[in-house]
């Protein structure tokens, strides 16, 4: 069997000479809702935002001998993506949460807990492959066990319609091409803000199963990067 370990913003435990002892267990995330007592009603009224709150999961480590330990404080900090070796096909979006103290436990051997704070869902481990170009209307399929929020990059010129599961989606003006990134509820063309000319009240996002995509207007293709996630 092999060690644990996990990578993160890009660099191995493993390469810094980390030992783990206890990795963490699997999380479901816990769903938004509030609960509202409204008098002269039985119960209570529940609010279901569809949303998910983070949480942390916590990783027990020992570093043999000090050579790196200082390395090893600068990079367990800030935010970046995580990789567990328990979950190899999923990639969870991670910050270090906790002050990291180092204790001597016997001699020559260091032990500390690392606790990231987690974004609600994890994401596939080989995002890139998951990206598809669409020439003509089709259907995709959702892989993942939670909507997803996709970012799409349409190809064409003046105004265009996208649909995405019947819902429409107003693109104003299109100039070569445009990009709608649901996660951060932005349009833009490059680094140039492209809010203006999107005209629609939320944006696309493809639920569990089969998502159906067309558009009108002068589109030559449509690329798409899905963003499949898990709870």
């Amino acid at each position: 069997m092999l060690e644990p370990y996990f990578i993160f913003k890009g660099k191995d435990s493993r390469d810094m000479d980390i030992l783990i002892s206890a990795m963490p267990d699997i999380v479901k995330p816990r769903r938004r809702e509030e609960e509202v007592a409204i008098p002269g009603r039985n119960g209570v009224l529940t609010i279901d935002e569809g949303t998910y709150e983070g949480y942390t999961i916590s990783v027990e480590c020992g570093a043999r001998g000090t050579e790196k330990l200082e390395e090893i404080a600068a990079w367990l900090d800030g935010s970046g993506d995580l990789f567990l070796s328990t979950e190899p096909d999923k990639i969870y979006k991670a910050r270090i949460s906790n002050a990291i103290s180092i204790a001597d436990v016997i001699y020559l051997y260091n032990s500390f807990l690392v606790q990231f704070k987690v974004f609600p869902f994890k994401y596939s481990v080989n995002a890139f492959g998951d990206n598809f170009i669409l020439t003509r209307p089709c259907s995709i399929y959702n892989k993942g066990t939670v909507y997803s929020q996709p970012t799409m990059t349409i190809y064409g010129n003046g105004n265009i319609i996208l649909t995405v599961n019947s819902t429409n989606y107003g693109l104003n003006g299109i100039n070569g091409s445009v990009t709608i990134d649901s996660e951060m509820m932005e349009v833009y063309k490059d680094a140039t803000n492209a809010n203006d000319k999107y005209s629609a009240l939320d944006f696309p996002r493809f639920e569990v199963g089969e998502n159906s995509i067309s558009w009108t207007g002068s589109v030559t293709k449509i690329e798409v990067e899905p963003k499949w996630r898990w709870l």
